[in-house]
């Protein structure tokens, strides 16, 4: 059973919808040209690296979008597509095309991947999930750790430990047990 039909004012369409489109394009155009200008060959500290995720991991905050629906897709979706589309939306029987802001955000920012190669060419700046994988891969090949320095490491944290046997004086103890069961 289908719920009401909402009906969406072209005022939204025209003050929310199309600036969104807008204004997350042009920042990945600008995006592009000032990463262009301040570009250098900076060599990546593992340290830095290793510390930065690491903070990063303890900044972690969750935040409750609390969201309403900005747009319609003109084509009809299925109910799997709803929990992607309408994130921060708490109502049920609304029909899974309506999307709200923040999803129509991050449409737009995977969705213009193409017009940005169309327009910047194919090694351009602007393509956030390029610029995330380049992260990813850039932290995991950096600097290879060198394995000398860790295996040196390992080594001298096994001189220090002293090792005590759990069982070093087992004979005498039996022995003793033995003496003690045969005299009672």
């Amino acid at each position: 059973m289908a719920g009401p039909e909402l009906l969406l004012d072209s005022s939204i369409r025209l003050w929310v919808v199309l600036p969104i489109v807008f204004i997350t394009f042009f920042v990945g155009v600008l995006r592009h040209y000032v990463t262009q200008l301040i570009h250098n060959d900076k060599k990546v500290d593992l340290q830095q690296v290793s510390d930065s995720y690491s903070l990063r991991f303890l900044n972690v905050t969750k935040q409750k979008y609390n969201d309403f629906p900005k747009t319609k897709v003109p084509f009809p979706l299925t109910l799997r597509f709803k929990p992607m589309l309408q994130r921060g939306i708490e109502l049920i029987s609304l029909d899974a095309s309506w999307v709200s802001s923040a999803s129509w955000y991050f449409l737009n920012v995977f969705g213009l991947r193409s017009m940005y190669t169309l327009i910047l060419g194919q090694d351009n700046a602007a393509d956030q999930s390029r610029i995330m994988q380049d992260q990813m891969t850039g932290a995991a090949m950096a600097m290879p750790p060198d394995p000398n320095k860790a295996f040196k490491s390992e080594w001298e944290a096994l001189e220090i430990v002293e090792h005590k046997w759990a069982l070093e004086n087992v004979e005498e103890e039996l022995v003793q047990l033995q003496y003690k069961t045969t005299l009672f």
